[in-house]
């Protein structure tokens, strides 16, 4: 039965057979030509190429000759002359060999190529005259870079022949250039009539088969065109997204109508489904797919303990709406085999949208986490002294409110770049308030608020499109605020501490805690000693100010100054750091606050290196600077010395704001530094 098979096989398409047959022989013969007549093109760029060079190294050696004999009468150094006209020498004279008797040369790429010998006789003859012009050239120059001293009758017996034969033999470059040009030309039309013949039988050859085939596609035309129809009124009817996939993670021709509408996007037939999966996911999870797809063509791989590993099961994608607005979708893709003649074909992928199913879910979760956070905001709240806490919120609130105003009004390059630069300020001192009081929080919110502020200020162009995020996380910030306001109400009447104000050892107990749970981010150990007590004599405006000053200097000592405990006892230090901060008179009425470590102390070298690296400076402007002008640097806007970002360092802003509270309160600024022993910042003010 088989034998007959293949014999009514060829009986049925004996025509189609042989046409392609003949088609297959003779495109093998126009092949093996092609291949053959390109590569004596080739061969004959390679050569007109080195032609052209040997027109370009007469120049050059000439230039070099005339150079070496220039410095040789200066009395300057001429070795990089000599090479020069050594290298153009030794190079002309061996591709001149090859074009006479064929040879390995040196080729433009300076690797080794092999120059076949000019075959036409006019070329030769070109040759021929070439060399008699160069053997005496050649002659009169190897003494010149091949001797120890040279003399000026040397030179000058080189540079007479230069000037008299240089032309000559450049011409006579051009010439084979020319020549060798012509013989490619010849090639090039040889090959071109042949490609032309070749591609004439060939569309031959193609309209028999097309004839031969016509018949046959009507019938199967008719047959497809049954089948599509009633594949059409299945993928019409379904709601899910439905498609094929196969090995090479390509769409299918046929998909469900509801396919664009369920993935919010164009699909077309043939499509990339990684390309698609990576518009839609994050890069990771894209990725994951990709391999469990890869998994599932796999013969040996069982279906039924794979589907576990699926990573498209309610995901989040990017999509789009009829309207063109974008929404938030969420998508489980299931996947099964399609098996052919035993072997795994295609992939079926079935698309559901559970977006109802998933926010139902989320909305649960975020019940749950709003009341876990609303019980943690309470059980803080009930540690903080009541006129503390409304200070805090006042100032929060009122600094928000700064921030939306310079949102509001901010225009043009230069002013979107200080207005980031003047919010992180803002927001960095409402961080520090809320460290400070231990509300973890607000200070949760701020940060995240930083590292977008962060993102901007990186970039190197600023514009207004830039800053329309920003009033987002700052309603959420003024949310959160009415919210504590709220529960502050009805905790009132049972929070003890609502009785009294906040003093000087009150501010001095919060700033304690917030320096070990800095410390304690960092892996250090630290220990504060505080004397606030005079704080609650002076003004409202100037004890705020103060306060942010000092939680700006004290993250500034733990983060930076106050070295880990390996560090500090390699150095004969305690493994606790020592900090100290007090609030003194001073004289004519002044006031002092001074805020000390033990740490490692500022150093003007670690800052210039930075400030270098940064590319904020030249080197040679830094250059210009003391370590004065260098320690004070440390005020500038987003500049640190640390080594990654953390919620205390790392945002360059945090001096900034200390700089600031500074000049708002017509203070003046001593720093004193010890390398490996300690820093000092005093502030003198007037109440």
């Amino acid at each position: 039965m088989k034998p007959a098979n293949r014999n009514s096989y060829f009986g049925k398409y004996r025509e189609i057979i042989l046409a392609v047959a003949f088609f297959l022989v003779f495109d093998l013969a126009v092949l093996v030509l092609n291949f053959y007549i390109s590569f004596q093109i080739s061969e004959d760029a390679l050569a007109i190429n080195l032609a052209g060079r040997q027109r370009m190294l007469s120049q050059r050696m000439t230039k070099a000759l005339l150079t070496a004999e220039n410095n040789v009468q200066r009395g300057l150094p001429s070795n990089d002359a000599l090479a020069e006209i050594k290298k153009t020498v030794e190079l002309f004279d061996t591709t001149l060999i090859g074009f006479q008797r064929g040879a390995t040369v040196t080729g433009g790429d300076d690797k080794q190529v092999f120059l076949p010998a000019v075959e036409s006789e006019q070329g030769r003859a070109i040759l021929a005259d070439a060399n008699a012009v160069w053997q005496p050239y050649k002659r009169l120059l190897t003494p010149i870079y091949a001797s120890a001293t040279v003399t000026p009758e040397q030179f000058d017996a080189a540079d007479r022949y230069a000037h008299a034969n240089n032309l000559k033999l450049l011409a006579l470059m051009n010439r084979l250039t020319t020549d060798l040009e012509k013989t490619a030309n010849a090639k090039a039309d040889t090959l071109r009539k042949v490609q032309t013949g070749g591609i004439l039988l060939a569309l031959l050859n193609f309209a028999f088969i097309l004839f031969k085939f016509i018949r046959r596609l009507r019938e199967n035309d008719r047959k497809v065109e049954s089948a599509q129809k009633e594949t059409a009124e299945i993928l019409g009817t379904v709601k899910e997204g439905l498609f094929l996939l196969d090995a090479q993670f390509r769409i299918g021709s046929q998909f469900s109508d509801s396919l664009p509408q369920v993935l919010g996007r164009k699909i077309t037939a043939g499509a990339d489904f990684k390309a698609l999966l990576q518009e839609m996911v994050p890069a990771s999870s894209a990725a994951l797919a990709c391999d469990y797809v890869g998994l599932l063509f796999g013969a040996h791989v069982k279906e039924s303990l794979v589907g576990d590993l699926n990573p498209l099961n309610e995901i989040e994608v990017s999509a789009i709406d009829t309207n063109g607005a974008p929404v938030r979708r969420f998508l489980t893709m299931q996947f099964n085999r399609v098996v052919e003649d035993g072997k795994i074909s295609h992939l079926l992928v079935t698309v559901f949208d559970v977006t109802t199913q998933v926010e139902l879910k989320r909305a649960l979760a975020d019940a749950k986490a709003k009341a876990k956070a609303e019980m943690e905001i309470m059980l803080d709240l009930l540690q903080i002294n009541p006129s503390t806490l409304e200070m805090f919120l006042k100032n929060a609130e009122t600094a928000l409110l700064e921030i939306n105003e310079h949102l509001r009004m901010a225009g043009g390059a230069l002013d979107y770049r200080r207005t980031v630069n003047t919010i992180f300020r803002l927001i960095h001192a409402v961080k520090g308030e809320a460290a400070t009081l231990g509300l973890e929080m607000f200070e949760d919110l701020a940060q995240k608020f930083e590292t977008m502020l962060n993102s901007l200020r990186e970039k190197g162009g600023i514009n207004g499109e830039d800053l329309l995020a920003l009033p987002f996380p700052l309603e959420e910030f003024l949310q959160r605020i009415g919210m504590v306001r709220d529960l502050v109400r009805r905790l009132a009447a049972y929070h003890d501490a609502f009785s009294s104000g906040e003093n000087g050892q009150a501010f001095a107990d919060n700033l304690s805690r917030l320096a070990q749970r800095v410390a304690q981010d960092h892996g250090k150990e630290v220990k504060i000693v505080a004397d606030l007590e005079l704080l609650t004599s002076l003004p409202q405006d100037t004890s705020i100010q103060l306060k942010d000053i000092m939680v700006q200097l004290l993250r500034n000592a733990v983060a930076h100054g106050i070295e880990p405990a390996k560090e500090r006892e390699g150095r004969a230090k305690p493994p606790s750091g020592n900090i100290y901060v007090a609030l003194k008179p001073g004289q004519a009425g002044e006031y002092e606050l001074m805020l000390r470590d033990d740490g490692r102390g500022l150093d003007p070298k670690r800052i210039r290196a930075e400030l270098l690296r940064s590319g904020r400076y030249t080197e040679t402007q830094l250059n210009e600077l003391d370590e004065r002008q260098l320690v004070l640097k440390i005020f500038e806007p987003g500049f640190s010395t640390a080594g990654q970002v953390s919620r205390d360092a790392g945002h360059g802003v945090g001096m900034d704001v200390v700089k600031q509270r500074i000049q708002q309160l017509g203070a003046r600024l001593r720093i004193s530094s010890q390398a490996n022993a300690f820093t000092q910042f005093s502030i003198l003010f007037s109440a």
